[in-house]
């Protein structure tokens, strides 16, 4: 691909540096499409090593005698109690004669240790300790996304992403040898904060690699990334169904053995390094790509440097506006440095983020709802998983070429709509359908429509939500973001209890979330068309012009 040159001068063409699938895009992608697997797997892996499966007291001896085993007597062991029961003939009922707890612990319909739930006995007065160890992980979400994606802003992308892949390498397998209860909820809520620095970094980095023109085809494909690494976990949960779970723990955990060399084969971003002065290093990565890509090292050298000119003189601007700067030495650049506290300050930007942090929530308490409920369903638990992550490559399969022909908001709305549809429709049909077995069947098919379109509008949130903020507040605006939405991921474990209470709960909340989206949605700007910000004065003048349902908004950028 060729640069324009005007006055002899190559023009600023970012897409003659990210433009083309060449060999170091190719290479860099594969790097951070891989890294999507063992996200996957350290999130919902609990679907399967924390399954509860049906259960009921073991027998006991003290019930088993002959006081209790002739024909005036008889005993049932049930879930949580063992009840006696004494038949008089002469009474219309049985009468209970003694209800007892499970002395001698519980029967499962399957090995003592294939999940942790069975092997450490989290069921009747205890169940709610199982939910809580998926609870927990969304909790080290929260924490993760908040902290790990201001880090990533300010030490590189590669560094914190690296440094979550290797501790979780570390934590995933002391998890597989965690001796109780307690070890294993502080691990998995570490392994929480760790997947959300693996997430957000790694998110970013692909996205920092394309142009605008071709950044959609990283979101598709890490969505397709995604959706086969919860495909995967199926067959491999179902071949090591008669190990303890702590195998599985082990072997899913393996696919993070990639940390220990992706230090020297994973760059960091050249857009982070350009926004951050770092000139030695761009340097080095612009070497590379012009060996790997076969083109011309100088032209890429006047781009850059041209990238970083400007970047400076945008830093000057702001800086003459109140923001701070960092003080460099005379041979570097003046850095922008922004937090959540720049996002606190500018009104038009704090509005903008608290809509994208609702979608979010919505996003993660529906998507999460559905999925770790899936294995309720009636029938084989690893299909039943397996059809309900298949059923995402239909997102797939939409989003790409809606991506190409429509803008990120335009999607939004739609995937929304169709899954708040979709969800009422389901809950509809499984409240008013009784006996119906067709009904049921529908209900399902619908539910799984709804799982299909949540799972799209998911994907194109991490597209969408970091195109809205400058590079040095891109990683904290998706993190604070990601952070939110895991107040929805935290009770979404519990969506499953709630359904048994109230069956029309789940999906009338989930619904009515997700029209709610496609409304508020509409005061956020389009970022189809517009190349990734680099500072924050050219965020606050696109904001200005693109904001809200008036797409030409005649508000002072100073206002904002």
């Amino acid at each position: 691909m060729d640069s324009p040159i005007i006055n002899g001068v190559k023009k600023l063409d970012e897409n003659y540096i990210y433009g083309r699938w060449g060999a170091y895009q190719v290479f860099q992608s594969a790097i951070a499409f891989y890294n999507i697997l063992p996200t996957g797997f350290q999130l919902l892996i609990g679907v399967f090593i924390g399954y509860r499966p049906t259960y009921q007291c073991s027998s006991s001896s003290a019930y088993e005698n002959q006081t209790y085993t002739n024909n005036s007597y008889f005993v049932t062991y049930n879930k949580c109690h063992i009840k006696v029961f004494y038949n008089d003939t002469t009474r219309d009922a049985p009468e209970l004669v003694k209800d007892d707890l499970c002395t001698e612990g519980y029967q499962y319909s399957l090995d003592k240790y294939s999940t942790f739930v069975t092997e450490m006995d989290l069921v009747c007065d205890q169940a709610y300790l199982g939910e809580l160890v998926q609870t927990l992980i969304m909790a080290g979400q929260l924490v993760g996304a908040a902290i790990a994606s201001s880090l990533s802003d300010k030490w590189g992308r590669k560094t914190v992403h690296l440094t979550s892949h290797l501790l979780t390498l570390a934590f995933g397998i002391g998890v597989a040898f965690s001796p109780n209860y307690i070890t294993l909820a502080i691990l998995k809520f570490i392994i929480g904060v760790l997947q959300q620095g693996m997430v957000m970094s790694d998110a970013v980095l692909t996205l920092e690699l394309f142009p605008e023109k071709t950044r959609f085809y990283a979101e598709a494909i890490g969505l397709f990334c995604w959706t086969t690494s919860l495909v995967i976990m199926a067959p491999i949960g179902y071949l090591m169904r008669d190990y303890s779970w702590r195998y599985l723990q082990i072997v899913l955990t393996g696919f993070s053995l990639f940390s220990l060399i992706q230090y020297w084969v994973q760059d960091e971003s050249l857009r982070w390094l350009v926004a951050n002065g770092k000139k030695e290093a761009a340097d080095k990565v612009i070497h590379k790509v012009a060996r790997w890509n076969k083109i011309n090292y100088d032209d890429l050298k006047i781009i850059v440097d041209k990238r970083m000119a400007s970047t400076e003189q945008n830093t000057q601007k702001a800086d003459k506006n109140g923001t701070t700067t960092e003080n460099t030495p005379q041979e570097k650049l003046a850095v922008e440095k922004y937090s959540i506290v720049t996002i606190l300050k500018h009104r038009r930007i704090l509005i903008t983020s608290l809509i994208m942090w609702f979608t979010w929530v919505t996003n993660t308490v529906t998507y999460f709802g559905l999925t770790l409920t899936s294995t309720s369903l009636a029938g084989d638990r690893f299909f039943n998983f397996f059809l309900s992550a298949i059923v995402e490559y239909i997102a797939v399969m939409f989003e790409y070429p809606m991506l190409y022909c429509l803008g990120r908001r335009t999607i939004t709305i739609v995937f929304h709509a169709v899954c708040g549809i979709s969800l009422a429709s389901a809950t509809l049909l499984n409240h008013f359908s009784g006996t119906d077995s067709s009904a049921k069947m529908a209900s399902i098919i619908t539910t799984f429509a709804g799982k299909s379109a949540i799972t799209g509008s998911f994907s194109t949130l991490f597209l969408y939500t970091p195109e809205l903020y400058p590079t040095n507040l891109r990683n904290a605006g998706i993190g604070f973001s990601s952070a939110f939405s895991r107040l929805g991921a935290i009770i979404s474990p519990f969506a499953g209890t709630l359904a048994e209470e109230i069956p029309w709960a789940p999906g009338t909340i989930f619904s009515s979330m997700c029209l709610t989206v496609t409304l508020i949605i509409l005061y956020v700007p389009e970022t189809r068309g517009v190349e990734l910000p680099q500072t924050l004065v050219e965020v606050k003048v696109w904001y200005t012009e693109k904001s809200g349902l008036r797409q030409q908004q005649k508000v002072e950028s100073t206002k904002l």
